[in-house]
């Protein structure tokens, strides 16, 4: 399945254009931490400012399915951000932003530790 996919070059940057199957999956594209933290403040301040009346809320949500969809090398993060984005666009309990950056650190130290 990986030879169809065409690596692409992200806007960011800094990440790499490569597909590469992780753990018995090939994501649409490859995760970037800095991407899925990127569109998680960026929703958090769409949501922020759209519970002031502010007409955000698609952004924001386009935000958080961009993070969702950024974070696929990690299940937990992916599948707390899919739940976070559904959570919200069901009934607009907000995201908990705490726990989600809480999620963000641990990748960020898992690969610290593995790249010594």
């Amino acid at each position: 399945m990986a030879e169809t996919l065409v690596p692409q070059q992200k806007k960011c940057g800094d990440c790499p254009p490569l597909v590469i199957p992780r753990r018995s999956y090939t994501p649409s594209r490859p995760s970037c931490i800095e991407c899925v933290e990127k569109h998680l403040g960026a929703a958090y301040v769409l949501l922020t400012e759209a519970r002031e009346g502010y007409a955000y809320r698609l952004r924001a949500v386009g935000h958080l399915f961009e993070a969702e969809d950024e974070s696929q090398e990690w299940p937990d993060l992916h599948a707390a951000i899919r739940q976070a984005r559904k959570t919200y666009q069901a009934d607009g309990t907000m995201p908990d932003w705490n726990a989600l950056d809480g999620m963000l650190e641990e990748v960020r130290k898992q690969a610290r530790q593995a790249s010594a």
